[in-house]
């Protein structure tokens, strides 16, 4: 039964009443409505007939008791977790309250590939694929695994970068709880396809990685030649291309799946190429060894490292303002392809990290802790000389004194809310990491 505005319903833990207010959308599960307490609104997910089983009520009930993943600070929070099992008196149907998201700030990756929306730069496109990777890591190390990743349950800010992750109702008890859900088929994991395994964190994985995939190239990695060829789209042509004989369209070795000489894969090779380096390294792997070995799939810290790692590389393009990505050597404008002045860098001695050291760099306690939860603490930044604002340095925002070894061995303390200046060879141990200013 379909819900109707002003109709009232009962949250069962809250013990609250809800009252429809608006139809939000629908999906093969449900209903989506807008609801209000009578001071805040929220989004209803309204279960069909068929969904409407104890055991997936029993299922939102676990997930509202147990709360989004708390392990890493800011991970949890990107779920649009389950809040309350929704009751109608004396009907079978159900449904579960939870946030409702401002639709005017995330979008969809849907409306952004078709230009409805504001595509993120590339450096924001790093914060997007971390935050994505930094919390499915958080909810695999919870013990649950997520069932049904896919773009359709992503929204994302493209200005900030911020994440948020849909349709939460269908996690579960990773190898232990029963899937009513076992995905999006473009998204399974090649053995799940097959009908040989049901989803898991390792089948999550998988699912990761193309949703990565899609992001950065705006193509899904099977889709290539063999899925050109096909006239007939139906269920066994799905199972051959994502089950019985994937290949990846970028395999450096097996050619056989290749993008056609077509325009309409213009956009793909093109994205492509904007992907720094070790970047195509990681999907080479993911959709060659990863997509026949699940226990070669990539796991999520490899991902949120070397994206956090690439967004330290951003540099803007001083003629037509697009941000690029600098990993090694020279570069060229993705857009304009003006060639760009790389600025200094600074290197650390506690791994192979470098930071370009732009107007707006600033240093976080990731690069000297080796971690990559909770990334945003900044312990230092680049700023201008107050009386000669040519003169830039690099400002010390911890509580603790670092020292500066000049390149003619004089050392000089940098005490708090000090700068060191930005000199070519000048060293800095900041809190007992070793870090050196290069060209």
């Amino acid at each position: 039964m379909q819900l109707k505005k002003g109709q009232q319903l009962k949250a069962e833990t809250l013990e609250q009443t809800v009252t429809v207010v608006r139809k939000l959308g629908e999906g093969g599960q449900g209903e989506v409505y807008c609801v209000t307490d009578g001071e805040k609104h929220y989004a209803l997910k309204w279960y069909n007939i068929e969904q409407s089983t104890e055991e997936q009520k029993n299922a939102i009930r676990h997930l509202v008791t147990r709360g989004a993943p708390q392990r890493v600070t800011g991970a949890g929070e990107r779920f649009i977790w389950p809040i309350d099992v929704i009751l109608l008196d004396n009907v079978k149907q159900f449904g579960y309250l939870m946030p409702l998201i401002d639709r005017q700030r995330f979008a969809e990756l849907g409306e952004v590939q078709a230009l409805r929306k504001a595509p993120p730069s590339l450096v924001q496109l790093c914060e997007i694929s971390y935050q994505i990777a930094n919390s499915y890591r958080a909810l695999h190390l919870s013990g649950y695994c997520y069932r049904d990743i896919s773009a359709g349950n992503l929204m994302f800010n493209p200005h900030t970068g911020d994440v948020l992750i849909c349709d939460n109702d269908n996690i579960g008890i990773n190898r232990q709880s029963k899937a009513q859900v076992y995905g999006t088929m473009e998204y399974m994991a090649p053995e799940v396809v097959r009908g040989d395994a049901v989803p898991s964190t390792e089948t999550d994985l998988h699912s990761l990685a193309i949703l990565l995939f899609d992001l950065w190239v705006w193509h899904h990695p099977l889709h290539g030649e063999m899925e050109y060829q096909i006239r007939v789209w139906d269920v066994p042509a799905k199972r051959q291309i994502y089950g019985e004989n994937p290949i990846f369209i970028f395999d450096p070795k097996n050619k056989d799946n290749q993008l056609p000489n077509e325009p309409d894969y213009d956009t793909a090779r093109q994205r492509w190429s904007y992907c720094p380096p070790p970047l195509q390294t990681l999907f080479i792997r993911a959709f060659t060894e990863g997509l026949h070995n699940p226990a070669q799939r990539i796991m999520e810290g490899e991902w949120q490292s070397l994206f956090l790692q690439l967004k330290d590389g951003g540099i803007v393009c001083p003629k037509c303002h697009a941000e690029n990505i600098w990993w090694q050597g020279t570069l060229d404008c993705w857009h304009c392809q003006t060639p760009l002045t790389i600025p200094p860098k600074l290197v650390f001695a506690n791994g192979p990290h470098t930071l370009l050291l732009n107007q707006k760099t600033k240093i976080f306690q990731r690069h000297i802790k080796h971690t990559t939860d909770n990334p945003n603490t900044i312990i230092g930044e680049m700023v201008q000389n107050p009386k000669n604002p040519k003169v830039w340095g690099i400002r010390n925002l911890t509580e603790k004194a670092w020292t500066a070894t000049f390149p003619d061995g004089n050392r000089k303390s940098v005490e708090p809310q000090r700068a060191a200046p930005l000199k070519l060879g000048l060293k800095l141990n900041i809190s007992g990491t070793e870090v050196e200013i290069v060209a």
